[in-house]
């Protein structure tokens, strides 16, 4: 019934929406919106780019088959916004402020989410209901947390909701009202520390799922976080250990699954299998290689296109920053004005390093990388994305200490630090002749690099 509903959902014809507005502060800049195609790997997809010409203004047509949660990078912010199709938004963004330095250089650093203004909202607007709910909702969540490890009382709680919900009661949106639902779940979950088999039995067994509300995906994540680790607690479920790390079998964790879980259909549990390899796989808990078979098997294996697209992002996710893989591929602009891509190097060592020119580390690494890099110019490319604003006094500095490698501005593709998961400066990366990572992350000049690549260089032949 689920994958049906799925396929039915997928088979709908897409409809235009509109997004525009008037945003002065923001004149000349690129504004990409996404939307999040699953909550598991929080991965981005660009749904459509535009920019904001010399009087202020932008607009972009993008196409949407269901309602969407639209989101925005906009400096210190990431605004979002939920849109219907065949629906037109004329958004008020936030007056543009940049982020700091410091904000660039903090691996931890999170844009303030805001909900933005839309002009002229009509009263049943998706977003206004949504905006009006979460003013109200929030104020009692954050009372009920802030009492966490103090024993909540439920009859509070409950009567809480009740006053919440009255405004809302009579809405004709089912989105809205499952958004309100599983909002509430969350507190629950928080506040009374409801048992996640309870929540489970409750809200997604025969339930059908929404890929595209938030507030299911928050709760799922919530409710199935270490969900195997904890399951294989139990003495029924320290099968699925066996099913993963010796079996390697899809089949045989289904089915321990469905035995002792009693997970009501193969929709839900597919998606907790693939949440779970996508926590798990870091960890100690489970076998890599045997993770790995059963995602590759439920690619190939499972009747919903969503799972399958998600079945290959997770894939890509886990091994893009493995030795003995291909890293994730880039098309940036140099220093010099020059597109260069990291194919581009195809035949040469890549020593691939993140850093800014505000840092001393990366600085004082620098003067090391000009002498292994003329030490083995015929054989090494020394290629650093820059994350420092692309002005003058960059293009100065550089020029003047004659660096005589390839340095990239990053801002063109700025998701190139999330996806070398950069939490430091300077990170760096070893590449093969092949393509293919060799060493991730890879240690820095003054960690001894040019003493094992020579060690490289020398085993593969190339010495």
């Amino acid at each position: 019934m689920l994958v049906l509903l799925a396929s039915t959902l997928c088979s709908l014809h897409a409809q235009q929406v509109i997004i525009s507005g008037l945003a002065p502060s923001y004149t000349g800049e690129k504004l990409v919106f996404y939307d999040y195609p699953d909550w598991i790997t929080g991965y981005e997809e660009a749904a459509g780019k535009c920019t904001v010409d010399s009087t202020g203004n932008f607009r972009i047509q993008i196409d949407l088959k269901t309602i969407k949660q639209i989101v925005v990078n906009l400096g210190v912010y990431k605004g979002y916004f939920f849109a219907e199709p065949g629906m037109s938004y004329k958004l008020v963004l936030p007056e543009k402020k940049e982020k700091s330095q410091q904000d660039i250089l903090n691996p931890y650093f999170e844009p303030e989410e805001i909900h933005l203004g839309i002009q002229d909202l009509k009263d049943n607007d998706l977003n206004l209901l949504v905006q009006m709910f979460d003013n109200t909702f929030y104020p009692y969540f954050n009372k009920h947390v802030d009492n966490l490890y103090a024993r909540t009382d439920d009859i509070q709680v409950q009567s809480d909701i009740s006053s919440m919900e009255q405004p809302f009661r009579n809405s004709g949106n089912q989105y809205f009202n499952d958004y309100r639902r599983y909002r509430y779940a969350m507190l629950n979950l928080f506040a009374n520390q409801q048992k996640v088999q309870r929540l489970s039995d409750e809200y997604f067994n025969n339930q059908p799922v929404l890929y595209d509300n938030p507030a299911y995906g928050d709760l799922f994540n919530r409710v199935f976080d270490k969900y195997f680790m904890f399951f294989g607690r139990s003495d029924s479920g320290k099968k699925i250990y066996r099913n993963i790390n010796q079996e390697h079998s899809l089949d045989s964790l289904l089915k321990t699954l469905k035995e002792t879980a009693h997970f009501s259909n193969d929709t839900l549990t597919e998606l907790v299998i693939l949440k779970q390899i996508h926590d798990e796989y870091y960890s100690s808990n489970f076998s890599r290689s045997g993770l790995l078979e059963i995602l590759d098997s439920l690619a190939a294996g499972t009747n919903n296109e969503r799972h399958h697209q998600l079945c290959v992002r997770i894939r890509q996710k886990l091994i893009s920053l493995q030795a003995g893989y291909t890293p994730p591929q880039f098309e940036l602009i140099s220093v010099s004005g020059d597109t260069v891509k990291l194919s581009d190097f195809s035949g040469e060592y890549v020593y691939l390093n993140f850093c800014t020119c505000q840092s001393y580390a990366c600085l004082n690494e620098f003067n090391l990388l000009r002498q292994i890099k003329q030490k083995y110019k015929e054989k090494l490319a020394v290629v650093t994305v820059i994350t420092d604003p692309a002005d003058e006094n960059l293009i100065q500095f550089l020029q003047k200490n004659t660096y005589d490698w390839t340095f990239l501005y990053y801002n063109n593709h700025p998701e190139i630090l999330r996806e070398y998961d950069i939490r430091t400066y300077p990170t760096y990366f070893l590449i093969g002749k092949d393509g293919k990572l060799i060493q991730s992350p890879a240690p820095s000049p003054s960690e001894n690099f040019e003493l094992k690549l020579f060690e490289i260089m020398r085993a593969r032949g190339d010495l």
